[in-house]
C-alpha cells in the first residue's frame, strides 16, 4: 500500500479555511520501508505556520527519508499527508551532486525556475554570495568546490526566493564558523517572516538557536523531546539586541542563545516581567516576544 498526499487549495469557505488556518502540514501513520527493512513506521506530525522543527537521531534512523516524504521527494510505503494551501518547499540536501555548470551560472537557472526576473536574480546572487563569503568562487566550475561551498550554494538558491517551507539535511556540516552564524541570523529572519523550518541536525547549539521544537527519531519511532507544555504554564520567547554599555543579569546566565545579532531567551510566564524589567535595567533592548507553546 502506497501512501496519499492531499493538497487543499484556496477552495474552502471561511470558516473552514478559520479552522485550519495554523495548520501547514499534517502526516498520518506514515510508514517507510527500504529493502524490506521498516525505517519509519507509524509517525504523525502536524506541522504549523511560523514553526522551526528539528529531528535529530543517529545516522541512518531515517531523518533524511523524513524530510524527502515531507517535501514529496519520495513517497511513504504506507499512510497520508495532507498539504494545507500549495506552499512553495525549498530543499537543501546534506549532499550535493558535483556537476560542469559555476556557481553563478546554477544559480541563476534555479532563480528563473522560481519566478524571479533577471535583474533580481542578479542582486540576490549578489547579496548573499557576498553574505556567505563565496563572491570570489561564483564562477568556478561547481566540480571543483568543495562540499561546504556546495552546501552554500544551495542554501542561497534557498533563500532567493523566501519559500513556505525550508528542508535543510544536516546544514551545517561543512560550514566554517563565520557562514554559520550567517546561516542562523537568516534563518531566523525567514521564521520571523513566517517560513516553516524543518530540519535534520546533530548540533545542539543550532537546535537551540533555530528550533522551537526538536524531535527524535529511534528504532522506526519519532519522540518530542521539548514538550513546553509539560512543564505547566505558558512559555515565551524573548528577543534581545545589546546596548552599548549592556551586561547579562546573573538570573540570565545560561538561558541567552546567539541568533546573529539577537539573542533569544525562552521563559516561563510567570518569570517574563521580571526578567524583561531586569534585562532592560542592565541595558538591553527587547525587540520581540513571541508565545513558544503556539509556535
Amino acid at each position: 500500500m502506497s501512501a496519499t498526499i492531499f493538497k487543499e487549495r484556496g477552495n474552502t469557505n471561511i470558516s473552514e479555511k478559520e479552522s485550519i488556518v495554523q495548520e501547514l502540514i499534517t502526516l498520518n501513520n506514515i510508514t517507510h520501508q527500504y529493502q524490506n527493512e521498516t525505517i519509519l513506521q507509524d509517525l504523525n506530525l502536524t506541522v504549523s505556520e511560523h514553526q522551526s522543527i528539528a529531528f535529530t537521531g543517529h545516522n541512518g534512523c531515517g531523518k533524511s527519508t523524513l524530510l524527502k516524504i515531507i517535501a514529496g521527494l519520495i513517497r511513504s510505503t504506507q499512510g497520508s499527508i495532507r498539504y494545507y494551501r500549495d506552499p512553495l518547499f525549498h530543499y537543501v540536501p546534506e549532499r550535493f551532486p558535483k556537476m560542469n555548470l559555476t556557481a553563478r551560472q546554477y544559480l541563476s537557472r534555479m532563480g528563473k525556475l522560481d519566478s524571479l526576473d533577471a535583474g533580481e536574480v542578479c542582486r540576490q546572487i549578489k547579496k548573499l554570495s557576498e553574505d556567505f563569503f563565496l563572491s570570489e568562487m561564483l564562477d568556478l566550475p561547481m566540480k571543483h568546490l568543495s562540499k561546504g561551498t556546495l552546501q552554500k550554494v544551495s542554501v542561497i538558491q534557498a533563500l532567493m526566493k523566501r519559500p513556505d517551507v525550508l528542508l535543510l539535511d544536516e546544514p551545517l556540516s561543512g560550514q566554517d564558523t563565520d557562514s554559520q552564524n550567517v546561516f542562523i541570523e537568516k534563518l531566523n529572519e525567514l521564521r520571523r517572516q513566517g517560513t516553516v523550518l524543518i530540519m535534520s541536525c546533530h548540533e545542539q547549539y543550532l537546535m537551540d538557536s533555530i528550533s522551537d521544537t526538536v524531535y527524535k527519531i529511534d528504532n522506526t519511532q519519532l519522540f518530542r523531546l521539548d514538550d513546553k507544555k509539560s512543564s505547566g504554564g505558558r512559555h515565551y520567547i524573548l528577543w534581545f539586541e545589546r546596548g552599548i554599555e549592556s551586561r547579562l543579569p546573573e538570573s540570565c546566565s545560561g538561558r541567552m542563545t546567539i541568533c546573529g545579532d539577537r539573542y533569544k531567551m525562552e521563559v516561563q510566564e510567570n518569570e517574563s516581567n521580571q526578567l524583561i524589567a531586569c534585562m532592560i535595567q542592565e541595558g538591553w533592548l527587547l525587540r520581540g516576544m513571541e508565545d513558544a507553546d503556539h509556535q
